[in-house]
């Protein structure tokens, strides 16, 4: 009876495992096929992207729409501003958050609590609350215009180093990492001498290297997608990235909608290698985090 019932259970867990497998397969196909669309639509020509019905791969492969995208804007420029945004912003995120992160797991000041609260309560708050504020206050401190500093790239690049602009969730990520970290290597690294930056740079960040790679991965799709905050503070096709290129290039409603794609699978490139080469430590950060709150 025993080997009968085992053996069922063991049938009925493995139809189940069947099932979920498929249905996770089914999920991920419809969430891929948008992405395989792009990259056929890239790779086609005029008339095989205008052909009805669709045409599901094209016959012969037209990589030449890739440099003729490129042609469409000024690509080395706004890939310059892409990156001279998207790294400064990584590194600022980095930095502040892993700091604050570490200052409230690990040392204890007055109201620690209610300001770990103030600080996750600005996930609730909208972005158009703050935009008009944030807008007059940069204006004033002239970092808006094609005139401005760094080609008005400061509003997009400062925040990230003041520890504001939608870092709550990062903060919080640490945090619970920060948290699974026994308090015994602290007391014992302070029993040899060392001190409080010493213990966070030299014990802390290395212990918290699968946390530091999802901060840094979310930060640069974040950054490297930002579209409305470039739009409004990038003023002149000069300091324009590769989103807002991409936005004019399709604004101007041009017939080659084959090299609007490879340009789209162009901008999308650099996300989709980040995200497979950190997909590791994305699933051991988000997993570990959630082991101590």
């Amino acid at each position: 009876m025993k080997a009968s019932s085992i053996k069922k259970q063991k049938t009925k867990q493995k139809t189940v495992d069947v099932f979920l497998i498929a249905f996770v397969f089914i999920i991920a196909c419809f969430v891929a096929f948008p992405l395989f669309w792009m990259l056929r639509s890239s790779l086609v020509t005029k008339a095989e992207f205008f052909t009805r019905p669709p045409v599901f791969w094209p016959e012969t492969m037209q990589f030449i729409n890739f440099s003729k995208a490129m042609d469409l804007i000024d690509f080395g420029r706004q890939l310059f501003n892409s990156l001279s945004i998207a790294v400064p912003y990584v590194i600022g995120n980095i930095i502040t958050c892993s700091v604050s992160a570490y200052a409230f797991a690990r040392i204890k000041f007055p109201l620690r609590n209610f300001w770990f609260i103030c600080i996750i309560a600005t996930m609730m708050l909208p972005s158009a609350v703050t935009l008009i504020p944030q807008y007059t206050m940069y204006t004033s401190f002239g970092w808006v215009g094609q005139n401005a500093a760094f080609g008005g790239k400061l509003p997009l690049i400062l925040p990230a180093f003041l520890c504001s602009g939608g870092n709550a969730y990062f903060v919080f990520l640490l945090r619970q990492f920060f948290s699974t970290i026994p308090k015994d290597l602290d007391e014992a690294a302070k029993i040899d001498g060392a001190g409080r930056f010493r213990i966070f740079v030299q014990i802390m960040l290395p212990l918290i290297k699968p946390a530091l790679v999802v901060v840094a991965l979310f930060s640069f799709i974040n950054c490297w997608n930002e579209f409305f905050y470039t739009l409004i503070y990038l003023q002149g096709e000069k300091s324009y990235t590769l989103s807002l290129g991409l936005y004019m290039v399709n604004g101007i409603r041009l017939s080659n909608f084959e090299q609007v794609m490879a340009l789209a699978v162009i901008v999308t490139l650099p996300c989709l290698v980040f995200f497979l080469i950190g997909n590791k430590y994305l699933v051991e950060g988000i997993t570990l985090t959630g082991i101590k709150g």
